[in-house]
């Protein structure tokens, strides 16, 4: 044990490449490690340049009613992961629409998204080395797979893939949040209507935000932040146990593969919470964008 806390510090805090480490000490969160350094700043660049881009046109994502209606109409994990990508998109466009430094919130957005990304590439690489007569189509995803491994975060020998101990079905699920409250629907796309608030919201009204002195937007983001975590992890809680309780059930790969997918984005949307919720105005403020834009 003193080996391995000693072999996972070298590599963390000095900065060590991957392959210098022990194959004993070859653990998901190291691999993590090496996929944020690899990739973390040029990440975080290319995406302030395309929200840059994206505020200066005023053509990001403005209607949502047609995702509205395919979420509606397939309510799948496909939908639901694409409902949690566009309420985290919405955050990062708020933040670059009023934060003076919208770097800070990028810069750890793609962290955690780098450590889910990560995970999930191991887990479907793993999913993929356990069928022995894989179909065409499976042996064009492990391809693929190689080949995003080795850009993330170096590639993965067979060896040192083997040795990665993933979540299994039987542990404990994450802990939410105390004080988090999840939206309570039967509509699987109402979380799009928060994204589409904070997509449409009309620059007057967000000059008019700006120019009050009493306005502070860390606080009006931390509301964003919270909101739409609420959301995501509504959508993402239950899918994870809904996933664990058919993998208990049927403990096969895809289940079990199934079950890895929703645990690491549960982390992830875990993991984006901020410390504090913004003040009462700000909620009061989302609250009336909400009532004051048409359903879909």
């Amino acid at each position: 044990m003193r080996r391995l806390f000693l072999s996972g510090a070298v590599v963390l805090f000095c900065g060590c490449h991957i392959a210098d480490v022990p194959p004993e000490t070859s653990q998901l969160a190291v691999w993590q490690q090496e996929a944020l350094e690899r990739n973390l700043d040029g990440e975080c660049a290319v995406a302030l340049q395309n929200l840059a881009r994206s505020a200066a046109r005023r053509s990001h994502r403005q209607d949502l009613s047609d995702v509205a209606r395919f979420v509606r109409e397939n309510n799948s994990d496909d939908s639901a992961e694409l409902v949690r990508k566009l309420l985290w998109e919405s955050v990062e466009y708020c933040n670059v629409q009023f934060v003076r430094d919208p770097a800070l919130l990028i810069r750890r957005f793609r962290r955690s998204e780098i450590n889910c990304r990560t995970a999930l590439l191991i887990a479907e690489r793993q999913y993929l080395d356990q069928i022995i007569w894989k179909t065409p189509a499976q042996k064009v995803r492990d391809r693929e797979l190689r080949s995003e491994l080795s850009s993330l975060c170096g590639g993965l020998p067979a060896g040192d893939l083997a040795r990665i101990k993933l979540v299994m079905p039987d542990a404990p699920l994450p802990e939410l949040p105390a004080g988090l409250t999840s939206p309570v629907t039967e509509d699987p796309a109402e979380a799009l209507q928060f994204a589409a608030v904070i997509y449409k919201l009309p620059d007057e009204i967000r000059r008019q935000k700006m120019a009050d002195a009493n306005f502070y937007p860390d606080c009006l983001l931390n509301e964003v932040i919270h909101m739409a975590a609420s959301y995501a992890l509504h959508i993402s809680f239950n899918r994870l146990r809904a996933a664990r309780e058919q993998a208990l059930a049927e403990p096969v790969a895809e289940n079990i593969r199934r079950f890895r997918q929703w645990y690491f984005r549960v982390q992830m949307d875990i993991d984006r919470l901020p410390v504090i919720r913004g003040e009462a105005g700000d909620r009061q403020f989302l609250n009336s964008m909400l009532l004051l834009q048409d359903g879909f």
